[in-house]
């Protein structure tokens, strides 16, 4: 994974981008994602990290090493994350940035060295800034390693599938939920519509509404216009969604196919199932209420939503042996608190919600 040469700092493109990492206790995979960063045909203009972890300053300095064999003078933001939270410290790491572009990618995720290159080319023409973020596409593929003849990547036969089973293309997306834009609600009721520049045509893009978190830029001017939201503070299933829908307001949201990058999926400590799905569900409460214009549809619309949520966690659940069935558990509680997060104004749930999130991860109600 280490590459042995050594880059010096080449002349600015007309554009400029950043990685902007939000980490904790992984310093593993951060070293090999700045690595690849750092490896870049199209290098980054700095470095921004906010860590939490209790030795940052321990981190900070090995980053800063590796920086300095790879890409000497290379300037580097290492900061304490001013919370353990994945929502504050992207946001922190946003407003210690200056370029252009913010690679807001997941601190194991891994890019190819042409990544950076081929979204950066999409931003450039997009001359009339129409676009507002680009996510790369995930190859299951590590940086470096070839694929054999034959092998293709995940994800490219998504298309025919779709063409040849839509009706189980409607049964996976709609009944089962199980495509994003079907778990999140939109808070304006719809997702915006948005046409992609004619300067774009010819570049290999898919016009998408909603970014995974792991692999998404964004123009720094959107995230410092739409925030993601520290409400969301120990546990942020949906941050990513939220965030992304926001930021959709501004800007076409896209993905460049040419762009590359691998998740790691860093093993880590994760939440029992009837935990995730609480967070999850509430989360979508909260959210809801802090950023819906009209709250009458909001509160309708969530009732209508979690009712089919239930259902299909129940039979998840017994599909697969869970015969306590944690899943529905967590959707049912979320169901039956969400009418206190209704009840409140934003501004309460700011103070109010990541101290009800804390007691739901230590396992409290």
């Amino acid at each position: 994974m280490r590459c042995a040469r050594i880059r010096m700092i080449e002349p600015p493109q007309k554009m400029t981008w950043a990685l902007a990492i939000a980490t904790k206790d992984r310093m593993d995979v951060l070293k090999r994602c700045v690595e690849c960063a750092l490896d870049q045909t199209w290098p980054p203009s700095e470095i921004v990290v906010a860590d939490a972890s209790s030795d940052w300053e321990d981190h900070g300095q090995e980053i800063r090493a590796i920086v300095g064999e790879k890409m000497p003078g290379l300037p580097v933001a290492y900061e304490k994350g001013t919370a353990p939270s994945l929502t504050v410290q992207r946001n922190q790491a946003a407003g210690l940035a200056s370029a252009d572009i913010l690679f807001m990618i997941d601190d194991d995720s891994l890019m190819h060295d042409t990544c950076a290159e081929e979204i950066m080319k999409v931003y450039e023409a997009d001359t009339e800034a129409r676009i507002a973020g680009v996510q790369a596409f995930e190859s299951p593929h590590l940086p470096g390693r070839v694929p054999q003849g034959g092998q293709k990547e995940k994800g490219t036969d998504t298309a025919g599938i779709r063409k040849k089973h839509p009706l189980l293309r409607w049964f996976f997306q709609k009944a089962l939920m199980m495509e994003k834009t079907e778990v999140f609600l939109p808070y304006d009721g719809a997702y915006p519509e948005h046409l992609l520049p004619d300067g774009l045509k010819d570049f290999k893009l898919n016009p998408v509404k909603l970014f995974g978190g792991f692999r998404m830029t964004y123009r720094r001017n959107a995230v410092l216009a739409s925030p993601f939201d520290p409400t969301l503070r120990y546990y942020c299933p949906g941050e990513d969604l939220d965030g992304s829908y926001r930021i959709s307001r501004l800007g076409m949201l896209v993905t460049a196919y040419r762009a590359k990058l691998h998740h790691f999926t860093s093993a880590e400590g994760r939440l029992n199932r009837h935990q995730v799905a609480l967070l999850w569900s509430l989360n979508q409460a909260v959210l809801l209420r802090r950023h819906a214009p009209d709250q009458a549809w909001a509160k309708a619309r969530y009732w209508r939503h979690m009712a089919h949520r239930i259902a299909i966690d129940f039979v998840k659940d017994l599909g697969k042996r869970r015969f306590s069935l944690p899943q529905m558990r967590g959707s049912l509680a979320a169901w039956r608190r969400a009418g206190e997060v209704f009840a409140m104004t934003p501004e309460a749930l700011e103070t109010w919600y990541p101290q009800a999130q804390e007691k739901i991860v230590k396992g409290g109600r």
